[in-house]
């Protein structure tokens, strides 16, 4: 019989359950967006994923891979006044999550404004970013916005929620792909319960 039991954060689940993005005959576009303020292990770990995404990148689920720095908080003026703000970007992710019914908490967060006690202005909000995010377009379709975006929180029935992050939706990929990360971690990955 079955093991029925909730996933916890021991679960291993085979890749090809991944729920977006792993279909080989759909080609993507991934853009990996990555922070440039982070320490020597975080560069190295940006390093591995950016080799994994090109392996993938000579398989025919991933057309093409970018690897961008999260852009500028704010609206710059003058020569840079048409870039992308991080706002508008992450508002672009969350309206995916809302259609698909998903969060992209905890690794991005809407910092409000806080009254500071030693000056006469509030900070400003923002947001914070995680160090590394995934975005999955396809490269044979006009969409307007991502099918994807890594990581990603699904709530369960049972009023739990599971992340599935850049490292899940990798082994997932190179699951359906067949392309190995030559270790043990290879066709598998952990699925991160969390309370919703």
């Amino acid at each position: 019989m079955a093991d029925q039991r909730q996933p916890t954060a021991r679960t291993r689940t085979e890749p090809v359950r991944h729920p977006i993005c792993t279909d080989p005959t759909t080609p993507l576009v991934v853009t990996c967006y990555v922070r440039g303020d982070v320490t020597a292990p975080s560069r190295r770990q940006i390093e591995a994923v950016r080799r994994r995404l090109e392996t993938l990148g000579e398989t025919s689920l991933v057309a093409d891979v970018r690897v961008r720095q999260w852009p500028p908080r704010r609206h710059a003026t003058g020569a840079g006044a048409d870039i992308t703000t991080c706002d508008a970007l992450v508002e672009r992710f969350e309206q995916w999550a809302d259609d698909s019914a998903y969060s992209l908490r905890p690794a991005i967060r809407r910092r409000s404004a806080s009254q500071s006690l030693l000056e006469d202005d509030p900070s400003a909000p923002g947001v914070c970013v995680p160090v590394m995010l995934l975005e999955l377009e396809y490269a044979e379709r006009e969409t307007s916005g991502p099918a994807g975006v890594i990581p990603y929180t699904v709530p369960t029935d049972s009023g739990d929620a599971i992340t599935y992050t850049v490292s899940d939706w990798l082994a997932a990929a190179e699951g359906a792909t067949d392309v190995g990360v030559g270790d043990s971690r290879r066709g598998e990955y952990e699925r991160v319960p969390q309370r919703a």
